[in-house]
């Protein structure tokens, strides 16, 4: 049975390495068979922003991959919405969604993994 690891990310891209680190994370849990979420909150949301994409190794290239290989991605609305990021600057397939989705994703999880700062 696979184990479920949930990710959250608190920390934007460019700022350190904490969104790089917890996307090729759960890259790799998923690469051996783990079931894995990632919640991006309070400067996470900054994350699955489409303008992140750069022609360099960038966040955005990780989490469409990642999404592609099945890991769960959601966005906090609340910090999206402090931090006038739509719907519509996030990376297709990634929902804006209460902090409730996260708790649940906690309860049902055997490891839970913050990426602070």
């Amino acid at each position: 049975m696979a184990k479920t690891l949930t990710l959250l990310l608190n920390r934007g891209p460019f700022v350190s390495e904490y969104a790089d680190l917890a996307v090729k994370l759960a890259l790799k849990a998923r690469e051996k068979g783990h079931d894995v979420n990632l919640y991006c909150y309070v400067d996470g949301v900054w994350a699955p922003h489409v303008k992140a994409d750069k022609p360099y190794e960038n966040v955005g290239k990780l989490l469409r991959e990642a999404l592609e290989k099945g890991v769960n991605v959601k966005v906090c609305a609340r910090c999206a919405d402090a931090r006038d990021v739509t719907a519509a600057d996030t990376i297709e397939g990634i929902p804006q969604v209460g902090l409730f989705d996260f708790i649940d994703w906690m309860k049902r999880s055997d490891k839970v993994l913050t990426f602070t700062g």
